[in-house]
């Protein structure tokens, strides 16, 4: 039989969920900046990061003349996520569509887009081509004013903070629990501030792309752009709005993938969410996120069981990774030293957790080949399990999880197939949320394991059936 594309696609998908990083995040030197410009009030902007302000209009009416492009750029119709025509007339009224910039690429015009009312009043503020603006503005996020109803809690507290604020010595600030959290509880969730196409890093220069993100953070309501004003510099001052204001996103961003739907697949997203930025780094958290595209929302939920007085903590990097290659690859891209007891360990215990992790990457590259000749087995995935759970490996659980019913139902064991099929959706729907490709395939599996592309495949193999695809790649420590 042909191994069907399910089989690759789902095993990809394991692998990308399972060893996925997060890039640029704050390393949490969060002390608020002294000169962080003018809190300017509505229909104003501050001056050069100055303490003074102008009229919005009389600021964009001078500046336009000289270096922006005097409206957004008016594209034909095209595709939105429902499947229907959008006619560019009828796009999104956002509150801003001003400055732009034209890109040395592709010709297009990147804007800044504000939408004040956004999230009950939040605000978001997006930096990109009308046309992908325009496609993200079709989502029920923006279509429906209520979605965000107490999504936000920072606007107005309607459930208990689950954490407190606190200055941790050499670290700066950090999140701390102030009550126990159950694995899977959520901790925190936020729409966007930020979110910037890379695009405009690849074709503007830098004087214009800090000059839109200026303009997308002072176009936020006050509140909400005093927050992101006073994320971490990592102790540097500037003279120049423009410098913080780089300096700011370049500490405290995530990279956000292009949904499945945007046309532009090759380029994600450059976010900030000033709230979720106050974690702080550890190789082994207590906490996790994901990304929701069609709210835009960023969640973080508990990993494991948290007690009240445990600091709430992500991982910046894959955390499947030695322990040198940890260390170097933080110290290069946050510089910062890290002190968390995976990296602090005495040696013997060290070496033996770096021993594990080379386990774990020669197992799941056996366990995610489908040839004949493959050794997979079930006994292969429980010891994957076992070292997963050794390593304090939670958030991705779910994903050794998805391994083990895998491998019981392609020898034909049903139940046990069930039973971890059954522990993968648990785990997985609070770490990469109930629509994830892995979420999905193991509710498919759990329901039908009979009727799932898995079912006897490995017997099926071994007995000459099918022919033999080919290995997934994976490189974990990039």
């Amino acid at each position: 039989m042909k191994l069907s594309r399910a089989v690759s696609v789902f095993a990809a998908s394991v692998l990308a969920h399972s060893s996925g990083e997060h890039h640029h995040h704050d390393h949490h030197h969060n002390h608020p900046h002294p000169d962080l410009g003018a809190v300017c009030g509505p229909g104003a902007l501050p001056v050069n990061g100055e303490s003074s302000c102008q009229p919005e209009s009389e600021l964009l009416a001078g500046v336009q003349q000289d270096i922006f492009a005097e409206k957004p750029v008016e594209v034909e119709g095209w595709k939105c996520p429902n499947g229907t025509d959008c006619d560019y007339a009828h796009k999104h009224k956002w509150t801003h569509s001003t400055p732009c910039f034209r890109g040395n690429v592709t010709g297009q015009d990147f804007c800044v887009f504000t939408d004040t009312e956004f999230a009950e009043g939040r605000g978001t503020s997006f930096v990109m081509t009308g046309r992908r603006a325009d496609y993200i503005a079709t989502t029920p996020a923006f279509a429906d004013p209520q979605y965000h109803e107490g999504t936000n809690q920072d606007l107005k507290r309607t459930i208990p903070l689950k954490y407190d604020m606190k200055e941790f010595p050499g670290k700066g600030w950090g999140l701390v629990a102030n009550q126990f959290i159950s694995r899977g509880d959520l901790i925190m969730a936020n729409t966007p501030s930020l979110m910037i196409d890379y695009r405009v890093f690849d074709e503007l220069t830098k004087d214009e792309y800090k000059k839109l993100q200026v303009y997308a953070v002072d176009y936020l309501p006050e509140k909400h752009r005093a927050a992101v004003l006073a994320l971490s510099t990592h102790g540097q001052t500037f003279d120049s709005h423009e410098d913080l204001v780089e300096k700011i996103g370049e500490t405290n961003a995530f990279d956000i993938e292009a949904d499945d739907g945007d046309e532009i697949q090759d380029y994600g997203f450059f976010v900030v969410f000033p709230e979720i930025a106050r974690f702080n780094h550890d190789c082994r958290p207590n906490a996790d996120y994901y990304f929701d595209h069609s709210s835009l929302t960023q969640f973080i939920h508990a990993t494991r069981d948290v007690q009240p007085g445990e600091e709430l903590t992500l991982s910046y990097i894959n955390p499947v990774m030695l322990r040198v290659a940890r260390m170097a690859k933080l110290a290069r891209n946050w510089g910062f030293q890290c002190a968390c007891s995976a990296c602090t360990q005495e040696r013997a215990r060290a070496e033996a957790s770096d021993a594990r992790i080379r386990q774990i990457k020669e197992l799941k590259a056996l366990l995610r080949s489908w040839k004949a000749d493959s050794p997979a087995s079930p006994q292969m995935a429980e010891l994957f399990i076992s070292l997963y759970e050794q390593e304090k490996l939670g958030g991705s659980m779910y994903s050794a999880y998805s391994f083990a019913a895998l491998e019981y139902n392609a020898v034909g064991d049903p139940w046990t197939a069930t039973k971890y099929a059954r522990l993968a959706v648990d785990h997985g729907i609070p770490m990469v949320g109930e629509q994830a490709a892995d979420v999905v395939e193991m509710k498919k599996l759990a329901d039908d394991p009979w009727a799932h592309w898995s079912w006897m495949l490995r017997t099926k193999k071994r007995s000459g059936w099918g022919r033999d695809d080919e290995d997934e790649v994976d490189d974990d420590d990039e």
